[in-house]
């Protein structure tokens, strides 16, 4: 097995796509249907991008650690370099989160600015967030990985953090919350949020302070990432690769079926990360591995893989970029042809893309073009060869 992994670049690429998709529609009152996360339980393509990226962080987790080890790597090295990746990843996190600081961006905000409201924003920054959650789960996989090197104690230290999440759960252990409860107004994930970060530092998009990305929630998270830490491990394996593609297949489709099973005692829900949310997606993300590698790897059809591996080659770059253009895009504003005052992205959108396509496809060819700009700018560093890692 290669150390570098085409086809886990292009599953990559294609979940950094979806992901460009779904972020950044022209109305967020006009999307179809599969481009909308599941309200509350259940599942859409959309609700595949977050733990899609979780699990191929962990297969890249075991490919790059697999290489380092072989080559005779320091392990106390690699620790500190755990711990230093994990901090920036939660840093930038926090920083999308408190962006642009009240520093103002439009006439109304400048005319009641005062130097200290930069300051003031952190008295109400939400503390979680997707990468949060991808530094925190990077974060205890990798200590986890390298403090046991023994699978068995791997397992073991995985399912403490799965007993640790169901005990929380189930557990009455505070009156009016939690108590197997998985429903949005009393769950202890919430209960928990509240009470160590308070109500202000929470998602509040919701209708009810609850961050989606709490921190009850981020433990079984780790087993995403750890599945697919596991994955790489087996591909690393010095096995028949099409025969490694046929246990992964029946595999895949077992653990999908699992999880599929488990939703009748606990839903699947991505806001909870549920295990039985973690466990359909694990299949999922191995009969994705499996059917691109099949393709690329056996079949040869790797004319089409160039734009998803370009996409995928700076996911960082992305996620952070597109998360601070999308922010100034809704704040700076201009003057429509009606004289009123909007966003720059609103009078874009219904300038050119609504009477292109009309709200609902128009929303959904301005999402498309976002795809196509950062193809463009990825390209560009790609050919340059820049690559921003950490």
């Amino acid at each position: 097995m290669k150390d570098r992994m085409i086809s886990l670049d292009v599953f990559r690429g294609l979940t950094v796509g979806l992901m460009i998709l779904v972020n950044n529609p022209g109305s967020w009152s006009h999307i179809y249907g599969p481009l909308r996360h599941a309200k509350w339980h259940g599942w859409t393509p959309t609700d595949l991008v977050f733990p899609f990226f979780l699990f191929i962080v962990g297969v890249a987790m075991a490919l790059s650690f697999g290489k380092r080890m072989d080559a005779g790597a320091d392990v106390s090295d690699l620790k500190k370099k755990v711990w230093s990746r994990g901090a920036i990843i939660i840093g930038l996190g926090l920083f999308l989160n408190g962006f642009p600081f009240n520093i103002p961006l439009n006439a109304q905000m400048a005319a009641n600015f005062e130097f200290l409201d930069i300051f003031r924003r952190f008295l109400d920054i939400r503390v979680w967030g997707v990468l949060q959650r991808i530094g925190f789960s990077y974060l205890v996989g990798g200590l986890i990985i390298l403090y046991f090197p023994r699978t068995r104690h791997r397992i073991l230290a995985v399912g403490s953090l799965i007993f640790i999440y169901e005990f929380f759960m189930r557990v009455p252990l505070v009156n009016g919350w939690g108590a197997g409860s998985f429903e949005l107004a009393d769950n202890f994930i919430r209960y928990m949020d509240i009470l160590l970060f308070g109500e202000a530092h929470l998602y509040g998009g919701m209708g009810v302070p609850f961050d989606p990305e709490g921190f009850l929630s981020s433990l079984p998270a780790v087993l995403t990432l750890m599945s697919g830490f596991w994955l790489g491990e087996y591909l690393r394996k010095p096995i028949d690769h099409q025969e490694k593609l046929s246990n992964l297949s029946v595999i895949g489709i077992m653990i999908f079926m699992l999880g599929s099973i488990m939703s009748i005692i606990e839903p699947i829900n991505k806001q909870l990360w549920t295990v039985s949310y973690v466990i359909t997606m694990d299949g999922l993300a191995i009969m994705m591995i499996v059917v691109s590698s099949y393709l690329i790897d056996v079949k040869k059809m790797d004319f089409w893989i160039k734009p998803a591996i370009v996409l995928g080659s700076n996911a960082l770059v992305v996620f952070v970029g597109s998360g601070i253009i999308g922010r100034l895009m809704y704040m700076v504003k201009t003057t429509n042809a009606q004289g009123e005052i909007v966003s720059i992205k609103h009078a874009i959108y219904m300038g050119i893309f609504v009477p292109l396509a009309g709200n609902l496809n128009g929303s959904l060819l301005y999402a498309l073009t976002n795809i196509a700009v950062w193809l463009a700018i990825l390209w560009y560093l790609y050919h340059k060869r820049i690559f921003v890692k950490i």
